[in-house]
């Protein structure tokens, strides 16, 4: 078994009560979907929107930058499968702000 973690920006539809996941986004300049689990850390995140938890109808509003684990599994006499767990979706950047003048 192989684990590797990505970074992806886009799209992300989460269902927090089946704890399932779809990214749109592209790689290599094509369009991909991935779709799996919700890690049980960020699953508690998103149901706790009180303490700076994410609100999971708000993710799709705007593309986001994402953190998703790839378990690759080899098994003798078997095709390999791939299975993908939402790790963390990072908050979206504020713009910069312009410094009054004032200020300096």
């Amino acid at each position: 078994m192989d684990d590797h973690t990505s970074e992806y920006v886009g799209t992300v539809y989460v269902l927090p009560q089946s704890r399932s996941f779809e990214l749109s986004t592209t790689i290599l300049g094509v369009h991909a979907t991935i779709t799996g689990s919700i890690s049980q850390q960020l699953a508690e995140r998103l149901s706790d929107t009180t303490q700076l938890g994410l609100d999971p109808r708000q993710l799709s509003q705007r593309p986001r930058r994402v953190v998703v684990l790839t378990h690759e599994i080899h098994e003798r006499h078997r095709a390999q499968r791939k299975q993908h767990f939402l790790v963390h979706v990072y908050e979206p950047e504020e713009q910069a702000r312009p410094v009054p003048v004032s200020a300096l």
